[in-house]
């Protein structure tokens, strides 16, 4: 079914979400053709804006601009560095919350694991 008459069959249904919808359709009706029929698009910047954005949120609380910078570089090797860091450091702070439980006589998880 071509988007026209999907629209018109969707005002004749009556479903007030899908009206609603397709009025928005209607308003930004240039983009939604493009969308349709264009075989390119933006998704791969609006994917790099939102991994980011993932990176920046997922690194608060950590080592400054710096890192965030070589996280979202593009750089072959900032990558491969960066990993093994998160590695290092990842292991650190199990050792030092299994050493923390243990010296608490907790019997939580990270205490279960080591």
């Amino acid at each position: 079914m071509h988007l026209e008459q999907w629209k018109t069959a969707v005002q004749a249904s009556g479903i007030a979400e899908l009206i609603t919808f397709v009025d928005g359709l209607a308003d930004d009706a240039g983009a939604v053709t493009n969308g349709c029929s264009l075989a390119w698009s933006n998704g791969v910047v609006e994917g790099f804006g939102n991994l980011v954005k993932w990176i920046k949120r997922s690194s608060y609380g950590q080592a400054g601009f710096a890192l965030l910078q070589r996280r979202v570089l593009l750089h072959p090797t900032a990558g491969e560095s960066l990993r093994k860091e998160q590695r290092k450091r990842s292991s650190q702070v199990a050792v030092s919350a299994t050493r923390e439980t243990r010296g608490t006589g907790s019997t939580s998880a990270a205490a279960a694991v080591a």
